[in-house]
């Protein structure tokens, strides 16, 4: 059961290091945190069902549908809501950030339907077994993909323009514009970019759940806002972390103290990581 449990921290653990990312790359550049994170998830998991419902049943194509919508919804928000909000008070733009994930949850409600719909299964034989421990081709699948799209966010962060930008941004966003760094693009692109990967998770996290529905998203946001918190909220390498670790945490309370308390474990974490470490394992001292 331990094993099980630590295989099943590892898969889940995926799904939080991408969301956390998403928290990550919009609270480095604006020191906000984007409470829509979780409605982009669900919208992107409704795309990808509306994909191999409608379109194909490429799962692929599922998965590059899901980071459209989350893109595309991420780089509305930042237009409309967040822009003309930028150098007031840090609470209305979070107060603007709920109210963008209310009003998604309930379109999402009117459009599709309130009731949870079922997604078709993929990858559902046994790939390989490990102490004993059957491991599902759909585990793997979902954690090399998260894999492989954690690596290239890091590269694209920390190896190119845009994401010297970003950083540069992240730092002091007046003296990056003083520096002939385009400010509002760069806003724009981390906001769709945190999008494209909250609605990559959520594709995922239909095909390991095997559901989509308007309400997915309100839970796995906040874990993934602790599980940022966790690693470091200011720190993109830490986001993953705290995403692992809070999967793999999770999971093996199941084992020790019971399945009653796992939606528990992520919420002390963060409320422990606020009182005490505010900056997380890998954040640079700041307050958050």
């Amino acid at each position: 059961m331990f094993l099980q449990q630590l295989i099943n921290g590892i898969t889940q653990g995926s799904l939080f290091a991408l969301l956390a990312i998403s928290f990550s790359l919009i609270y480095g550049v604006l020191k906000l945190v984007n409470f829509a994170t979780g409605s982009l998830y669900m919208m992107g998991a409704f795309a990808g069902l509306m994909i191999v419902t409608y379109i194909s049943p490429n799962i692929f194509l599922a998965l590059l549908g899901g980071a459209a919508m989350g893109w595309t919804l991420g780089f509305i928000i930042e237009k409309v809501a967040i822009k003309a909000l930028r150098g007031v008070a840090r609470i209305a733009s979070l107060i603007c950030t709920i109210g963008f994930s209310i009003f998604l949850n309930e379109t999402a409600s009117v459009i599709f339907g309130a009731e949870t719909q079922s997604m078709p299964s993929y990858y559902s034989s046994v790939a390989f077994t490990i102490g004993g421990v059957e491991v599902v081709w759909y585990q793997v699948f979902m954690t090399g993909t998260a894999a492989v799209i954690l690596i290239f966010l890091q590269i694209l962060i920390f190896k190119t323009k845009i994401g010297l930008a970003i950083r540069t941004v992240s730092l002091d966003y007046k003296t990056a514009g003083l520096m002939g760094i385009n400010v509002d693009r760069t806003i724009s692109y981390a906001f769709a970019l945190g999008g494209s990967t909250a609605g990559i998770a959520g594709v995922l996290a239909a095909i390991y759940y095997n559901a989509v529905a308007p309400t997915m998203g309100n839970l796995p946001g906040l874990k993934s806002f602790s599980a940022a918190v966790f690693g470091g909220l200011t720190s993109v390498p830490g986001a993953i972390l705290g995403g692992y670790l809070l999967g793999i945490i999770e999971n093996l309370s199941v084992q020790i103290i019971g399945a009653g308390y796992r939606d528990i474990i992520g919420f002390i974490i963060l409320v422990g990581f606020l009182l005490f470490r505010p900056r997380g394992i890998l954040g640079k001292k700041v307050n958050i």
